[in-house]
């Protein structure tokens, strides 16, 4: 993987930076405070354990994300092949047994204008990230991706 792709805007997200906001997290819906704690922007989970992996930096969480895409867009996942389209993978991605699907795919597909019908080894890695950051942890969205727009 190219290291340049690492090299993304996380630079104000940082420890002590003032831009930082802590929002309050309910007991009842903490996913968007585990994946902060463990600096895991796509919510990722360990194969073997089946539990959130946790990285040293946002970086490294944001580049396994990439890591874990580029399998799944190549096809060199087991999860995916050249028939998979959006829907299939957000199925895959976020299994209905923890997320609502339908609602993910929406939001999906608003933020990156693809289409559920569309196939996933003909997606970009960066725009399939920045969705899947949208739906699974929106503070660090606004904060990534909102001066862009």
């Amino acid at each position: 993987m190219n290291n340049k792709l690492l090299k993304f805007e996380v630079d104000h997200l940082k420890p002590g930076n003032p831009k930082i906001v802590s929002p309050d997290f309910p007991n009842t819906s903490n996913k968007k405070l585990l994946n902060r704690q463990k600096n895991n922007p796509g919510n990722l989970r360990c194969f073997k354990t089946g539990e959130f992996r946790v990285f040293s930096t946002v970086e490294k969480g944001y580049a396994a994300l990439l890591h874990d895409l580029d399998l799944k867009i190549s096809g060199r996942s087991v999860w995916t092949d050249s028939t998979t389209t959006i829907y299939d993978f957000i199925n895959i991605y976020a299994p209905a047994f923890e997320n609502d699907v339908n609602t993910y795919i929406k939001i999906f597909c608003y933020e990156t204008g693809l289409k559920e019908t569309d196939l996933l080894k003909t997606q970009n890695i960066k725009v399939v990230a920045q969705g899947i950051i949208k739906v699974e942890n929106s503070d660090l969205y606004c904060q990534l991706y909102s001066s862009k727009n």
